[in-house]
C-alpha cells in the first residue's frame, strides 16, 4: 500500500480549516492550531513543513500573516497552498520573483487564492469568455458557521479578482452579499478598524453570532456579464476549500502560480459534486 502524503493544515480548528481536514481524509493530515503551531515563528513553520508533501494554510485573516512563512515552507521542500481571498497577500506572492525562483529550485509549487474567490470566480469568468466586463457576487447564507477570521476577512473584502482579471483586459467588480439584513453595514464599519483591532472585534462578533444560525446554509458565487449569468451554488460551506483540495491533486509545475493555471471546467465540475 502506498504511503499517504503528509499535508500540514494550519488553522485546523477554524471554520474552513476543519472542513479542509475532513476533506483530506486520503492524506496523512497534520492538523495544527494557534496553540500547536505559531505562524509568527518562521523556524516552527519550517520544521512543521519539513518532510511534508504540502503545507495548506486556512489560518486567516491573511492580512495579519507574515508572508515569509511561505518561503519557510518552500525552503523545507513543501508545496504551499492557501485559501486567501486578500488581494495584497495574493499579489505579494504571485509577483515575488525570488519566491518563484526558490520554489522552482526546490521543485515545489506555491498557489495562493484557492478558495471561492478568486479560484471559482475566475473559472466562471473563463467559462463565460469572451467578455470585457463582469460583476462577481459572493452570497453567504446566514446559517453558515462564522469564525472570527472569516468575519474579519469578509468585512474588508478586497478580492484579487479585480486585478487578476484586469491583467487580462477584463474589468471586474466584486462584492460579498449577506442573507441577514444589516450584516453588510456592520461589516463595513468593522472594515474601518486597523487589522489587529478588527480581529479582536471579530472574535466578539463570532461569539455573538452563534445563536443566530437560521436561514440558508452554504451560498453561491455568481458572475454576470450583461444578461449572461454563471453560478456555482452549494448547500454547505465546502466551496471555500474545495479548490485547494482539487489543486493538491492537480499541481502545476514548480514555481508560483495563481488559480488561473488550473483547468477551469474540471475545477467547476469538482466543486459542484
Amino acid at each position: 500500500m502506498a504511503e499517504k502524503k503528509r499535508v500540514v493544515v494550519a488553522g485546523a480548528r477554524g471554520v474552513f480549516g476543519s472542513l479542509l481536514v475532513r476533506e483530506l481524509a486520503g492524506y496523512d493530515v497534520v492538523a495544527t492550531t494557534r496553540e500547536t503551531l505559531d505562524l509568527r515563528d518562521l523556524e516552527a513553520v519550517r520544521n512543521a513543513a519539513a518532510g511534508a508533501f504540502a503545507f495548506a494554510c486556512a489560518a486567516g485573516p491573511f492580512q495579519l500573516l507574515d508572508r515569509r512563512i511561505v518561503r519557510a515552507a518552500v525552503d523545507a521542500g513543501a508545496h504551499w497552498l492557501d485559501i486567501a481571498d486578500d488581494a495584497r497577500w495574493f499579489f505579494d506572492l504571485i509577483d515575488d520573483r525570488e519566491l518563484d525562483a526558490a520554489a522552482k529550485a526546490r521543485g515545489v509549487a506555491v498557489m495562493p487564492g484557492l478558495s471561492t474567490l478568486p479560484a471559482v470566480s475566475y473559472a466562471l469568468v473563463r467559462r463565460m469568455r469572451p467578455v470585457d466586463r463582469v460583476a462577481i457576487t459572493l452570497y453567504i447564507g446566514n446559517d453558515n458557521a462564522k469564525g472570527a477570521a472569516a468575519i474579519a476577512s469578509g468585512s474588508a473584502l478586497d478580492s484579487p479578482d479585480r486585478e487578476l482579471l484586469r491583467r487580462e483586459g477584463i474589468e471586474a467588480a466584486a462584492r460579498a452579499r449577506f442573507q441577514l439584513p444589516g450584516v453588510s453595514v456592520i461589516l463595513r464599519g468593522l472594515a474601518l478598524l486597523p487589522a489587529e483591532a478588527r480581529m479582536r472585534v471579530a472574535r466578539v462578533l463570532a461569539r455573538l453570532a452563534k445563536p443566530f444560525r437560521f436561514g440558508a446554509h452554504g451560498g453561491f458565487v455568481e458572475v454576470r456579464s450583461g444578461d449572461r449569468i454563471e453560478r456555482i451554488e452549494r448547500t454547505d460551506q465546502r466551496l471555500a476549500i474545495l479548490p485547494l483540495v482539487y489543486a493538491l491533486e492537480h499541481l502545476p509545475p514548480p514555481g508560483v502560480h495563481g488559480p488561473d493555471v488550473l483547468d477551469a471546467e474540471e475545477l467547476l465540475q469538482f466543486v459542484s459534486r
